[in-house]
């Protein structure tokens, strides 16, 4: 193919122009190149019109927005998957048993008598408190002896130890607001 068109531009050697006047082959492919050549020439000039702009912009903007909605519907599923999975493994928390220790469960008594104690140390009774403050005092101590009762209870059955855990985290809960009412003066405690 190199020397036929070496042959078609008249740069080619004496020993290609013997051959291709010796071989019919040869001269019959240099002939059809010609005519190629010819036709393609002879092939109208094509020119995009001048007002294509417009709808290659919408063709554009349709296949950016077809892409948005995609990315939309996937962002979304992969939100609901992560909100699934977020339930799913609280429910799983929630249902699984927390193989509470002895030592977790002497703990959280140990904190709740500190509590106490620093409460007593406070003094509380020789304080005065306003109408708001003796009104959340009263609720929490009022709270609290209720679940001192489901402590009692839950011992005297001989509950879980999770149960009883769970007791003491609420105990230790409302003994801390508890505090902080006689320390805030009852600004704002939550109930």
């Amino acid at each position: 193919m190199d020397d036929l068109l070496a042959l078609r531009d008249g740069e080619a050697s004496a020993p290609a122009q013997r051959h291709l006047a010796e071989c019919a082959e040869c001269r019959n492919e240099y002939d059809l190149l010609h005519q190629r050549v010819a036709a393609l020439r002879a092939l109208p000039a094509v020119r995009p019109p001048r007002d294509r702009w417009e709808s290659i912009r919408a063709v554009v903007g349709q296949e950016r927005g077809r892409r948005r909605g995609r990315i939309v519907r996937w962002g979304s599923l992969a939100a609901a998957a992560v909100a699934v999975l977020a339930v799913s493994v609280t429910v799983m928390r929630m249902r699984a048993p927390t193989d509470a220790s002895a030592a977790d469960l002497q703990a959280l008594i140990q904190q709740s008598q500190q509590i106490e104690e620093a409460l007593r140390a406070y003094d509380p009774t020789s304080r005065v408190l306003n109408g708001r403050a003796a009104s959340a005092v009263a609720e929490l101590e009022d709270r609290i002896a209720l679940v001192d009762m489901g402590l009692s209870e839950a011992q005297n059955r001989g509950a879980a130890r999770d149960e009883l855990m769970d007791l003491w985290r609420q105990r230790l809960q409302l003994m801390d607001e508890l505090v902080r009412v006689h320390v805030t003066r009852a600004a704002y405690v939550g109930l």
